[in-house]
Order: C-alpha cells, then sequence, then structure tokens
C-alpha cells in the first residue's frame, strides 16, 4: 500500500482539481442578481477552499513519492495524502455541485459524475478511516513529526 497509496492521492487531486475548475468556470458565467455568482462571497470563498486543499493534497502526495524515491518508509505520509486527497476530492466535487444548483445534478453537467467518481477515493486502497488508523497508531509511536 505504501507505493500504491501516492497514485490514489494523485487521481483524487485530479478529481478534485476538475471539480474546481468546473465550478470556476460555471461561476464566472451564471449570472443572479446582475453579477456572476462568482462575486458573491459564499461562492468564492467554496472555490478558496477548494484551491487551498488541492494544493495542500498535492504537496501532500508529492512528499509520499519522494518518500519512496529517497527510498524511506512512507506510510505515515501516503496515509496521509490518501485520505487527505480523498476527502478533499469529495468535499471539492459536492461543492461545485453546489455551487451548480439545481444543474448540478443534470446529466448535460460534469460535476454530477464527477462527485460519484470521488468516492471511490475515500474507500478503496484502505476507507479514510483506515488511513486516519494507521496514521494515529503512527503518531502514538512518535515522539513529534519531525522529519
Amino acid at each position: 500500500f505504501d507505493n500504491t497509496r501516492p497514485p490514489v492521492a494523485a487521481g483524487a487531486v485530479g478529481v478534485a482539481r476538475r471539480a474546481m475548475d468546473e465550478a470556476l468556470k460555471y461561476s464566472k458565467e451564471r449570472k443572479t442578481m446582475g453579477a456572476e455568482i462568482i462575486q458573491h462571497q459564499a461562492v468564492s470563498f467554496m472555490l478558496a477552499d477548494m484551491a487551498m486543499g488541492i494544493e495542500a493534497a498535492r504537496l501532500l502526495t508529492y512528499k509520499s513519492a519522494v518518500e519512496i524515491d529517497e527510498g524511506r518508509p512512507n506510510t505515515l505520509y501516503a496515509s496521509m495524502a490518501k485520505a487527505f486527497a480523498g476527502d478533499h476530492a469529495n468535499k471539492c466535487a459536492a461543492d461545485a455541485v453546489q455551487i451548480f444548483g439545481g444543474a448540478g445534478f443534470n446529466t448535460e453537467y460534469p460535476v454530477e459524475k464527477l462527485m460519484r467518481d470521488a468516492k471511490i477515493f475515500q474507500l478503496y486502497e484502505g476507507t479514510s478511516q483506515i488511513q486516519r488508523l494507521i496514521i494515529s497508531r503512527h503518531l502514538m509511536a512518535r515522539e513529534d513529526m519531525a522529519p
């Protein structure tokens, strides 16, 4: 699992990014109350949260891959990357559906499929709960989080 969880995390980052890209594009096209919906604080904050989480997930994924490249154990980082990226992909997909409103469930738009696609990242290669168990056990065995 140490070698397979980082690519799973990378896939989750890709789904999250696609959900954000679709929501960003839609939010610049759709207007309510005379303004693009991206101008509304609630929508812009959802997009900002998507962007922050995507970058954090990407960096955790890179960290877990670097540990493999350097020949070091990466169980902790692989679990962190997989859990965080999988959970964030689901949040991004759900928020994208929210930004699309009623159209978010329409098969004419890709976000409804992205929401279904994102769920698998919380399940296979160990559920998000199992990743948290692995992480917590590593924390119990360590004195600090120094690399």
